[in-house]
């Protein structure tokens, strides 16, 4: 017999047997599995006490944390409130016990967790290209049939003092977790306004026929009660003559008439002739912000010469200071030169522009003016100029005020002076 084979034969299978314990003194895979079942437990349960216990350093994150899956219906809402806790009681997890890994001796430690949680998103899609409202979208959460997402973490963990802890710096991936607590700002719902509508009316219209107007306005007129209560969102569509001519962005209204405008005020590109809206049917569709019509409603819109031919030099009547005592001001922060119109020269739009002088000298000069009716008005004051000179009372400083209005070729259509004292 070789003496010398089996002697290092027995040492091997000594050493190996040493090795091996030592590594299997060296796991802790149980406590590890354990601390990781109570941190996953208590992180789809939103136990924020319980998992800052859990963390290392988690008094340090522990005020942040509370603040993050705060729900309180006083500060964000009963709808906040409804939708977060029906998506926190789907949060569940399923633990890789297999992926364990850990060291006493290194002191650290890794196991794969799987949480799952409603897919919020698309059960808001359905849910709201189906007309539904909050309570509905929270039911269809809770729904046992609701689509879910998986978020895959590697908890790692590290051992303080005896005692496994999870490491999770700045709380990176319980922000994972908890996303839906951020994204739920987003999840909103209108309300169903299509219920709180009285009745629709052309405003200021000859039952649905405009004559000669620059600006028409289809409005709502909401139930009494909530629905003047209530805070309407809303876009609308302009069409003239079966064209899409305007798009308005988001509106917010509330009160007695949900207003939709059209006219140049509201679209740069608004066609114009003698100063109105150019003639046609004017159609306009009101949507809800989930693009449920609210309105829709068509009126005329005619363009007719009552002038007989006036030109503007022919429609004015005289000129006048407005509001002056014969043509002066005391402590006034605005004066105003007007042409007053003959009656038929009402009709007549005025497209002009007008210069101001102080004791002779030009210190304004207006933009392209349009006007229309018995008074055509060249204001001037701070509002209107930046650099107007003004007392510590905001009153416009004393002196000889002179207006001039052109027409737009160059021609006075009038030329008058005012004085302006402070006392």
């Amino acid at each position: 017999m070789n003496f010398r084979k089996l002697t290092a034969a027995t040492l091997s299978l000594t050493m190996l047997a040493s090795l091996s314990g030592c590594a299997l003194f060296d796991k802790d895979d149980e406590a590890v599995l354990a601390v990781a079942e109570d941190y996953a437990t208590a992180v789809t349960k939103v136990k924020v006490g319980d998992i800052v216990e859990l963390l290392v350093d988690g008094d340090d994150i522990e005020d942040e944390l509370t603040d993050f899956v705060d729900t309180d219906a006083a500060t964000y809402g009963d709808d906040y409130e409804a939708i977060c806790n029906a998506i926190a009681s789907t949060l569940s997890y399923e633990i890789d016990e297999e992926s364990v890994e850990s060291s006493k001796k290194n002191a650290e430690a890794s196991v794969n967790v799987t949480y799952s949680v409603v897919d919020y998103d698309a059960v808001y899609d359905d849910v709201t290209n189906d007309g539904g409202d909050v309570d509905a979208f929270v039911d269809a959460l809770k729904a046992d049939d609701a689509e879910t997402n998986e978020i895959s973490i590697t908890l790692e963990l590290v051992l303080e003092d005896e005692e496994w802890l999870v490491e999770d710096k700045d709380g990176k991936d319980l922000q994972k977790v908890y996303a839906f607590y951020i994204d739920a700002f987003d999840l909103t719902f209108t309300p169903p306004l299509a219920d709180y509508i009285d009745y629709t009316e052309w405003y200021y219209s000859d039952s649905g026929v405009y004559t000669n107007f620059d600006e028409i306005e289809l409005d709502i007129i909401p139930l009494e009660g909530d629905g003047t209560s209530i805070t309407w969102e809303f876009y609308y569509e302009y069409y003239r003559d079966g064209n899409l001519i305007y798009t308005s962005g988001t509106c917010t209204d509330q009160g007695y008439w949900i207003e939709a405008y059209y006219g140049p005020y509201y679209d740069d590109a608004a066609e114009m002739e003698n100063g109105y809206l150019v003639a046609g049917d004017y159609r306009c569709i009101i949507y809800d912000l989930s693009g449920n019509v609210l309105a829709d409603s068509t009126c005329t819109v005619l363009n007719e010469d009552f002038s007989n031919g006036l030109t503007m030099q022919d429609a004015i009547d005289y000129t006048e200071w407005y509001y002056s005592d014969n043509g002066v001001y005391t402590n006034f922060s605005e004066i105003e030169l007007d042409i007053i119109t003959t009656d038929p020269g009402s009709y007549v739009p005025y497209e002009f522009w007008y210069e101001y002088y102080l004791d002779g000298e030009l210190i304004f000069t207006s933009d392209a003016c349009t006007d229309q009716g018995h008074w055509i008005e060249a204001y001037y004051g701070p509002w209107y100029d930046d650099n107007a000179q003004v007392d510590s009372n905001g009153n416009l400083i004393p002196g000889e005020y002179r207006c001039v209005m052109y027409d737009m070729d160059g021609n006075v259509l009038a030329d008058e002076t005012c004085t302006v004292e402070t006392n």
